[in-house]
């Protein structure tokens, strides 16, 4: 198969004064978080074609106690894709055209508000497999972070002002937090929020907990940024101030998977975000974590905004997606703001 060079195309279909009028005209998106639409030709669902994708998109969330897709999928036959699925929050659409150039193209608020619409243009089907060994890791990132924005902006219409508040006067960051988290912790630059809810199944209520820390340390060099110590900072923060029933404490569980480091861009910076398991130490408890680390020069301060979820009888990737839309909303603000307190 030759090589193929396919780029991803953004499609800005709103632009200047159009686009606040158009977004109102258009309904809310649909279907649930982390599912994706996927609509293709007849033959794409009757040939190895299908499995092709299946193997593409069934990428595992890492950092998780069992495993959960990052995003789940549902296949569309071309003529199904009526009204009821257009408004769908992520669409993936497949198009075979002779004439047209082989790419992939990325929409926003085709059909509804907050919409993530994503075609791949191919000139003929054989090209498919090109295009999702080179660019389908791309596109789940795309709509991870479509999600990741979602939340963020639910977080915004439905957030406690008087938690931001706190959080900007304890932190020093700005931080678009979700209903209902209340205070466990409060120390000087160290701030645990929690979030407790019961969930019926099997007859019974069972607990889900989600937790969010935040702390700094003064920054000296990019050796802060190394994985050993932040994982040795972040231990020692949770042993200090996370503490679990019968005297126990939080701390990374890494005998069956290591915590998994990522360097991303955050505010325009150079970030790292790691994924892994916490456990309460001397307590049968624990599940998945994410920490988000970012540098602000405006205060010379190294920051970690991290999160966990519990929640044994559920699916923990909505909840742990949940955290990192919160550390992720993160805002520093400036040594003036700092000082002034305006």
């Amino acid at each position: 198969m030759r090589l193929l060079f396919i780029s991803i195309l953004s499609v800005i279909l709103l632009v200047g004064c159009g686009e606040a009028s158009r977004q109102d005209t258009l309904p809310r998106n649909s279907g649930n978080t982390g599912e994706v639409v996927v609509v293709a030709p007849s033959q794409v669902w009757t040939t190895s074609y299908r499995d092709a994708i299946g193997k593409a998109m069934n990428v595992i969330m890492y950092g998780l106690p069992q495993d959960e897709l990052l995003l789940k999928r549902v296949e569309l036959k071309e003529q199904g894709f009526n009204d009821m699925f257009r408004t769908h929050r992520n669409i993936l659409k497949i198009e075979v055209h002779p004439k047209q150039k082989t790419a992939v193209q990325v929409r926003r608020d085709v059909y509804a508000r907050q919409q993530l619409f994503i075609v791949i243009n191919l000139q003929n089907l054989e090209e498919l497999s090109g295009v999702l060994d080179s660019r389908m890791g791309q596109i789940l990132a795309l709509f991870h972070e479509a999600e990741i924005d979602r939340l963020i902006s639910r977080n915004k219409d439905f957030g406690k002002e008087d938690m931001k508040d706190k959080i900007r006067e304890i932190t020093g960051l700005e931080l678009v937090v979700q209903d209902k988290f209340q205070v466990a912790v409060e120390k000087d630059g160290f701030l645990w929020l929690r979030l407790d809810q019961t969930k019926p199944l099997g007859g019974y209520q069972h607990t889900i907990s989600q937790g969010l820390m935040i702390y700094s340390r003064p920054y000296t060099d990019t050796a802060d940024f190394s994985d050993s110590s932040l994982l040795a900072w972040k231990s020692s923060v949770n042993e200090m101030y996370v503490s679990g029933p019968k005297n126990s404490h939080m701390s990374i569980s890494d005998r069956f998977l290591q915590p998994k480091s990522n360097l991303i861009t955050f505010q325009g910076l150079t970030a790292k975000e790691i994924r892994g398991l916490w456990r309460m130490e001397g307590y049968f408890m624990g599940g998945p974590f994410y920490s988000l680390v970012f540098y602000n020069p405006a205060n010379g301060l190294q920051y970690m905004v991290e999160g966990y979820a519990y929640a044994p009888q559920f699916d923990k990737a909505p909840l742990i997606r949940e955290i990192e839309a919160i550390a992720k909303s993160a805002t520093p603000m400036s040594v003036q703001v700092e000082k002034t307190g305006k």
